[in-house]
């Protein structure tokens, strides 16, 4: 009968099979996804209480996510009583062959997982910034790469139990792919799509007239996923020890952290620019007239207004492109986040030539401005 130690060799001297990393791990992964379940209904009261909008796919796809999310954390509890976090020489190898079939069920969870946070967070940029090419090129890049890895993480082994039956029956097939360089190589593709992702956004944000510090703290918003891909980096490391360490299970148990700790920060910081509404509201609510203070240095909607109002102030015949009275109050795009764009008309009619009408965008100190000018003939006809 094969047992633990014809796998994995000896104990190596120096080892207290009465560690256990289980509690730890356990109240960690808990924690994360109460505060991802926390974010998303934040983020839904801010849309429907706040806001008052439709909800978005970039929404609903965010809280599809906790579906897979919960999966992954029921996983990884599961896995403790497999051994995981415990030194696998303590346990037998029927619970290195369970373990090793929860890897597989959460390998499949977290290769659907991931891509559905990266393009929720596209669709919200699409929502804000609209599209182009670089936000699709990373859309296709998402949705690619995790289509790739699933199809390779499907063919790996042959038969496909030999996944977590290799170490019992290791004469009952075969592992075609390298499943350590498999780890290696998703997790660090994982990384490059991270920051792909997060950089998208910078280039416009850099490019809109609004005060350099603004844009130094709007930017901070969307990169705080950087955190992410740090997870992501640490996961990496202990992920190259499962090349050279035989404790599977020791080493597994900070892979299954990590793994999961990835995640969860993703769908928390994907929700974070959605919920300035939220903060600005509450924060109102506490300091009152303070919290026009508080926020007009890097609310893009306080900064639009405020410009919008001190162009009002300077003539009476501004207004919205509809036609519409603009009002100090109004919000033409209510589905932003961060409102990045006004739209209002300028007329002097009392500069009316015969010749010419001048309609200008925005004000005229306004450096990407617009001028429409229109020709007509005046003509009079008396009796």
């Amino acid at each position: 009968m094969v047992t633990v130690t014809d796998i994995f060799g000896p104990q190596p001297p120096g080892i207290d099979l009465n560690d256990n990393q289980t509690p730890q791990i356990n109240a960690t992964v808990i924690a994360l996804y109460i505060v991802a379940v926390i974010a998303v209904i934040l983020r839904f009261v801010t849309r429907i209480k706040v806001q008052r909008i439709s909800l978005g796919l970039d929404d609903w796809l965010i809280a599809a996510s906790l579906v897979p999310l919960t999966t992954l954390l029921v996983a990884t509890i599961l896995a403790g009583y497999c051994g995981l976090g415990k030194h696998v020489w303590r346990g037998t190898l029927d619970d290195v062959v369970n373990m090793r079939k929860i890897l597989f069920a959460y390998i499949f969870i977290y290769l659907v997982l991931l891509p559905s946070i990266k393009v929720s967070i596209i669709l919200l940029y699409r929502r804000i910034f609209g599209m182009n090419w670089m936000m699709w090129l990373c859309l296709a890049l998402s949705i690619g790469h995790g289509a790739c890895c699933m199809v390779a993480f499907l063919c790996s082994c042959r038969p496909l139990s030999y996944f977590y039956t290799q170490f019992a029956d290791p004469s009952g097939g075969k592992c075609i792919i390298n499943l350590y360089a498999f780890y290696l190589g998703n997790a660090a593709t994982n990384v490059f799509t991270d920051v792909i992702t997060l950089l998208v956004p910078i280039p416009i944000i850099s490019r809109l007239q609004i005060r350099p510090m603004q844009k130094v703290l709007i930017s901070g918003i969307f990169l705080l996923g950087g955190f992410v891909s740090v997870g992501s980096m640490v996961r990496i490391y202990y992920l190259t020890l499962l090349a050279t360490n035989p404790d599977i299970n020791w080493v597994m148990g900070d892979v299954y952290l990590w793994s999961t700790i990835e995640p969860c920060i993703g769908i928390v910081c994907a929700c974070l620019p959605t919920l300035n509404a939220l903060l600005r509201r509450t924060t109102k609510l506490v300091l009152g007239s303070n919290a026009e203070r508080l926020f007009g240095s890097f609310s893009l909607s306080a900064s639009r207004r405020k410009r919008r109002d001190k162009s009002q102030s300077k003539s009476r015949s501004f207004q919205q492109l509809d036609g519409n009275e603009a009002t100090p109050n109004a919000q033409l795009r209510p589905e932003d986040e961060i409102v990045l764009t006004t739209v209002s008309a300028h007329s002097e009619p009392n500069s009316y030539r015969r010749d010419t009408d001048s309609v200008v965008l925005m004000d005229d100190s306004a450096r990407m401005a617009i001028t429409v000018k229109h020709d007509f003939d005046w003509s009079e006809d008396h009796p």
